[in-house]
């Protein structure tokens, strides 16, 4: 069976790439610290948290993708780190709904600092989530095919939105599915059997930012992949 060729990063790219996350990570931290010494105040704590949830998907996608690269464990890989990565990957973009609290803090410090704070953390979780999402479509494009894949991108696009909602407007948590399975099923069927206007408009237009987002740096990857291989036939 030929193997198919798909646009993976090399091992030095990926680290450059756990740097930046982690260097956009210290920053976000550092900023909030600032603004806990300027205002005396935890205003925005749950920011930390929040980031902290947004780095476990990561780190299973992570794995699973260091794990598939060397081919072991595939058939116990997939299918467990697919499952516990979607139950927790919702977590890295729901950073984006804190952009709402905004309105809600004090003014003990300038709009302009916790506009930039947000940003840097809100970026940061979405960032998380787009790079741990490339490494579980690259999975399923290895063993399953370009078509497979995107339809596999379009579907965690709309569990994610999905998930955004529940977790902002219904306040459940990733792990309600292990320790609250059958009320946290009850109360989905019945959401899902009377949807309201906002939650049609939320996880639709979100799902739609979120794919956006992710096709088109996925397509700027693929142009500097090409730019770099022809660069490299091309010789000096």
């Amino acid at each position: 069976m030929k193997t198919m060729q798909i646009f993976t990063p090399p091992i030095k790219f990926r680290l450059a790439i756990i740097g930046l996350l982690c260097g956009a990570t210290i920053a976000s931290l550092v900023l909030f610290r600032v603004r806990t010494i300027w205002s005396s105040s935890f205003d925005y704590a749950f920011l930390i948290w929040n980031m902290f949830l947004a780095w476990i998907p990561f780190a299973i996608a992570y794995t699973a993708s260091v794990l598939a690269q060397k081919h072991r464990f595939m058939l116990f890989t997939i299918p467990f780190a697919a499952v516990l990565w979607l139950i927790f990957f919702p977590n890295a973009p729901y950073i984006l709904t804190d952009l709402l609290h905004l309105s809600r803090m004090g003014h003990d410090v300038p709009i302009w600092f916790d506009v930039l704070l947000l940003i840097w953390f809100s970026w940061t979780g979405l960032l998380l989530g787009l790079v741990s999402l490339f490494f579980m479509h690259s999975i399923v494009i290895r063993e399953l095919g370009r078509l497979i894949g995107w339809i596999f991108v379009l579907i965690v696009g709309m569990l994610t939105s999905l998930g955004i909602y529940m977790g902002r407007f219904l306040r459940w948590n990733s792990w309600d599915l292990f320790l609250q399975p059958l009320e946290r099923f009850t109360e989905f069927m019945y959401y899902a059997t009377h949807p309201s206007m906002r939650s049609i408009m939320f996880i639709s237009t979100f799902a739609l930012f979120f794919l956006f987002v992710y096709i088109t740096l996925y397509a700027f990857g693929l142009l500097f992949h090409e730019q770099a291989r022809q660069t490299f036939q091309d010789g000096p």
